[in-house]
């Protein structure tokens, strides 16, 4: 049986995947007690199970090609869940939420464009997962978008 040798390019973007889907997942999970449109409600679920579904792939990658891949801290998600309510303390507008989660996927994308350049050499699947996480980190900007061109909702 041939074992396969981890490359650091495959590790490394998948790990930066991962610790993307998952940021996404939680802040979601974070800012759905806080919000009160049930559009911005049901648009916030179904970008959660987008992030769901990356992850699961990247998870499922990850054991194909032996890579050991670390989820993000109890700290890290602590952190998030703190700033989050930090932000939505004097402000719950569904705007004010729009706006943090556009400035998350934001983020998201910037460090999938940067994990992708970084990454230029691994496995043809991670790449495309990867570019479908920069994808979903996109359109979901693109879907919040018309929520802070709404004065008050």
């Amino acid at each position: 049986m041939e074992i396969k040798k981890e490359t650091r390019p495959d590790t490394d973007l998948l790990q930066s995947v991962l610790h993307n889907s998952e940021i996404g997942i939680v802040a979601i999970n974070d800012i759905l007690p806080e919000a009160e449109s049930d559009e911005l409600i049901k648009t916030l679920k179904e970008q959660k199970q987008r992030f769901v579904e990356i992850t699961k792939r990247t998870k499922e990658l990850a054991k194909q090609y032996e890579i050991t891949i670390k989820p993000n801290s109890a700290l890290k998600k602590g952190k998030m869940w703190l700033s989050i309510k930090m932000s939505t303390l004097f402000n719950d507008e569904t705007r004010h939420i729009a706006e943090m989660m556009i400035l998350g996927h934001f983020m998201g994308t910037i460090n999938m464009i940067k994990s992708l350049a970084d990454c230029k050499d691994a496995k043809g699947d991670i790449l495309k997962l990867a570019r479908d996480l920069k994808k979903v980190e996109e359109d979901s900007v693109n879907e919040l978008v018309p929520y802070l061109e709404n004065t008050k909702k």
